[in-house]
């Protein structure tokens, strides 16, 4: 590539429970104009708007994940220009990031150009994050969502981010928990019956399907971080184990979405015939959750900044 960073999508930007470790509660240097701010309204873990907007392109699993991470995200101010890392097809920078600029990478073409037709990003880039070249100092808040698990040399794409973050500039990123898959229904029973062994089979099988090249505590995140260079603001736990009982609930029926994805390149094939059933879907997603335990036990929320100097 003669470019510096090779593009499928180039149009104008659109207009404008405690933690392990957290300084997020700091009152934020008015100087800073990238600072860390969390916003005070704190909405549900899973909004029935949401989950309607959600619900008819993607599988039902999915969505519950996406929309309790949503409600996360927007707790905290995210200045473009805004990186958002593994953006698959561009629906959650859409409903996250109204009025910002947006730039995509993934490292799957089929999903680059979903994003592309989502318009939803001002630059999408097809690479792999570890070794595309990003502009320099360029982006005042880059977002992984859950994405950065996935890449085997973690340590060069946090590298990668940090150079393309402007000094101040902040990297938020969701990332699972050690521990997510042991709160999985069907794990739980199978320990509670006597039989840990094979519940701990069923979890590493399902860590197998997603991919996880890493799964750490809050300190091995921690320290996942700090070695990149990036400056840990805050570690926060995130996303029920409600929501983890409700995945589960719906992943062998939304396995067929990922089966369609793969011979369509799309999730779901008639959206507008899946949002007439968003809502009772959502009644019962929420059921489950609400018959749950709340304790945030599946992901971790990090924020990590580029030091000024």
């Amino acid at each position: 590539m003669h470019n510096r960073w090779s593009s499928v999508a180039n149009k104008e930007p659109a207009s404008n429970s405690e933690s392990p470790i957290s300084e997020a509660r700091l009152k934020p240097r008015q100087a800073d104009p990238f600072r860390l701010v969390r916003r005070t309204s704190r909405a549900a873990e899973l909004s029935l708007e949401d989950f309607t907007r959600y619900f008819p392109y993607s599988p039902t699993a999915l969505a519950i994940k996406e929309c309790a991470r949503l409600s996360v995200v927007r707790r905290y101010q995210c200045p473009g220009p805004v990186l958002d890392v593994g953006c698959g097809d561009g629906l959650f920078a859409r409903m996250a990031f109204e009025g910002a600029e947006v730039w995509g990478i993934d490292i799957d073409a089929k999903e680059g150009r979903w994003a592309s037709a989502s318009q939803a990003y001002t630059q999408v880039i097809l690479g792999d994050v570890t070794r595309a070249s990003l502009p320099e100092a360029f982006f005042a808040t880059c977002v992984a969502n859950c994405s950065l698990e996935h890449v085997p040399r973690i340590d060069l794409a946090l590298k990668n981010i940090l150079s393309a973050l402007r000094p101040g500039g902040f990297a938020y990123l969701f990332v699972p928990s050690a521990e997510w898959a042991s709160h999985l229904t069907s794990s739980r029973v199978l320990a509670g019956l006597g039989a840990p062994s094979l519940a701990l089979h069923i979890q590493r099988s399902i860590d197998q399907l997603f991919r996880h090249h890493h799964l750490y505590d809050a300190q091995g995140w921690a320290r996942v971080v700090k070695e990149s260079g990036l400056e840990l603001v805050a570690l926060e736990p995130v996303l029920s184990t409600g929501t983890t009982v409700a995945f589960e609930a719906f992943l062998l029926p939304s396995l067929a979405g990922l089966l369609n994805k793969h011979l369509t390149t799309r999730w779901t094939n008639f959206p507008r015939i899946r949002q007439a059933f968003a809502r009772p879907v959502y009644q019962m997603v929420k059921a489950i959750m609400d018959h749950s335990d709340a304790a945030p036990t599946a992901e971790f929320f990090i924020a990590a900044r580029r030091p000024e100097v």
